[in-house]
């Protein structure tokens, strides 16, 4: 088997320098190495290509996912087949303990394109300071709204439907990845959900993409115009597929990073080392190495690589080659409440239309609730930063959105809104148990340890029942399914929520600004690992954070084409 490989290598890279040598594994020379071809992976990858003179060759643990209907099918029913199959990690956390011990699968695509081939597809930005705090509080020089913002634009093509409103100079126009809003029909969402929502007091956005996205409004997906998925996969290198200096190199599973001799004190990459199909372990050598691998999979690289926590990593026979304690922490997740009724006979809905609702504190809390959360707010759970505490205060002090109303149906005759907590205290982690790249890793998602959360939440489920009993939205409902009507009291709808936890699969910050990686990505303590994907992220931001990561994608590509690799010191 290693023969094969060494001759398929030697035609792909015939003129990119190949060194292959048939001592037991295949060696492969070249500028860049993505460790990950997901969301972000694959942005690095295709724009770091884009210049001849390198070689960017991508390592995906999944397939290519090209011939699976249900990716590109946006369809509620499509989407919800994909967990738990192939393209699926099919993570799970550990027991929830201030959730009833419940158990969380943690959906994240194993497969060309990541989890922007598995998830809802909705691309949002949320509020301004959001996104300036990474600067200002985490020491994140040069990520803030307007570079961030640019990034994302650079990853865009919107296009404006009618009859819809949005705001043309908040989007980018001609960037690979293609949204709009899906043209809405007169039935429950239109007639019923959004004169509801507004009845009950909130508001309307024009467009949710310009730094302040409070409001409901018809939430732009990644789809071409003829609604199939437009994701990193498809979009960035399916084009691009043909470069003879882009390789991307399905079924291979990174085990480690190749370390080689120190220089000023810091440790250097040499390239990575992989596990095929056939089990073989085989390396790859580079420059320098992107990991892209996810929230989960990045610190397992990191932590498998003698990069970590030497208390965790040591006794698993792992070497420490640079403590770094925060590989793996900060693990934050957005937890959600439901609401379930079900529709009245007759009534059909499009199946398609999300219009969510993004609300401030002030538009969800009166005056008393409050003063109640921001108390609450004062005291910081365990595993949360002072940076990521003040932060979290300045969000809600500017009144940055706290909480997402998402709107869809819940086929075969259901309405569902979900409420989704933006920006929680609460702060798990991600780390290995085992030295075997195999073992999935252990993550503890901490829901709603923090009091303030479980508050907000609490509000938000009782927020849902009063959109749902507004006179707009009323003739289309048969009756509540949950919580249902035995529920009313604070105490009753904190332990509903408790029991029905769920999450909006938006992990984050395991890898983050300030912690774990610089302002230029690089990891700390090495010369030549960077990490471009959700696990920088070091709070939760009031939105989707898919085209955070893209944004993240083509920004980090800029970075590394602009820094010739003789600055890594």
């Amino acid at each position: 088997m290693a023969i094969f490989h060494i001759v398929v290598f030697s035609v792909l890279f015939l003129t990119s320098h190949l060194v292959a040598r048939a001592s037991g594994s295949t060696v492969v020379e070249t500028t860049y190495v993505v460790v990950g071809g997901g969301t972000a992976g694959l942005v690095v990858a295709t724009r770091l290509s884009e210049n001849s003179a390198n070689t960017v060759i991508v390592l995906e643990a999944g397939s290519d996912g090209f011939n699976n209907p249900n990716i590109g099918n946006l369809s509620v029913a499509s989407i919800q087949s994909l967990p738990g199959t192939s393209v699926d990690w099919n993570y799970t956390s550990t027991p929830l303990e201030f959730a009833s011990n419940q158990i969380i699968n943690e959906t994240r695509g194993r497969v060309l394109g990541g989890s922007s081939a598995v998830n809802g597809a909705l691309f949002t930005r949320p509020n301004k300071i959001d996104l300036d705090l990474w600067e200002l509080a985490f020491g994140a020089i040069g990520w803030n709204w307007n570079t961030i913002s640019a990034a994302i634009k650079k990853a865009e093509h919107f296009s404006a439907t009618a009859g819809l409103t949005s705001i043309l100079s908040f989007h980018g126009t001609s960037g690979p990845i293609f949204d709009s809003q899906q043209t809405p029909v007169d039935d429950v969402w239109t007639q019923g959900v959004v004169p509801a929502v507004l009845a009950a007091g909130g508001t309307e956005s024009l467009d949710q993409n310009g730094g302040d996205p409070a409001g409901i409004w018809y939430t732009p997906r990644a789809m071409f115009p003829n609604s199939t998925r437009s994701y990193s996969a498809n979009s960035y290198y399916q084009p691009n597929a043909g470069r003879p200096n882009l390789h991307v190199m399905v079924n291979s599973t990174v085990s480690r990073i190749l370390w080689g001799k120190s220089k000023n004190g810091k440790v250097v990459a040499t390239g990575v080392e992989y596990i095929n199909l056939a089990g073989e372990k085989l390396t790859v050598s580079g420059d320098r190495v992107i990991l892209s691998a996810g929230v989960y999979g990045t610190p397992q690289v990191l932590e498998l690589s003698g990069v970590g926590n030497h208390q965790i990593i040591n006794p698993l026979g792992i070497s420490t080659v640079v403590n770094l304690p925060a590989v793996g922490e900060n693990l934050s997740e957005q937890p959600t409440a439901i609401y379930l009724a079900a529709l009245a006979s007759g009534v059909a809905d499009s199946g398609q239309q999300f219009p969510n609702n993004f609300e401030t504190p002030r538009t969800l809390l009166n005056s008393t609730e409050w003063i109640t959360a921001y108390r609450l707010l004062q005291t910081a759970p365990p595993g949360l930063s002072d940076a990521a505490h003040k932060a979290l205060i300045a969000m809600f002090l500017s009144d940055s959105v706290i909480v997402e109303f998402m709107s869809f149906p819940s086929p075969p005759a259901g309405l569902i809104f979900l409420p989704i907590l933006l920006h929680p205290m609460s702060r798990g982690s991600s780390h290995i148990v085992s030295a075997n790249v195999t073992a999935p890793p252990s993550i503890d998602l901490a829901l709603i340890q923090s009091p303030f959360d479980i508050y907000i939440l609490t509000k938000s489920a009782q927020r849902a029942r009063r959109f749902a009993t507004q006179a707009p939205l009323t003739p289309f409902l048969a009756g509540e399914v949950l919580p249902g009507a035995a529920i009313t009291t604070d105490a009753q709808f904190s332990q509903f929520v408790k029991d029905f936890m769920g999450v909006a699969w938006h992990p984050l910050g395991t890898a983050a600004f300030g912690s774990v990686v610089d302002a230029n990505l690089r990891v700390k303590g090495t010369t030549n690992v960077f990490v471009a994907d959700g696990s920088i992220i070091p709070v939760q931001p009031g939105c989707h954070p898919s085209a955070i990561i893209y944004g993240i994608g083509e920004k980090a590509a800029a970075m590394l084409k602009a820094s010739p690799r003789t600055d890594d010191v």
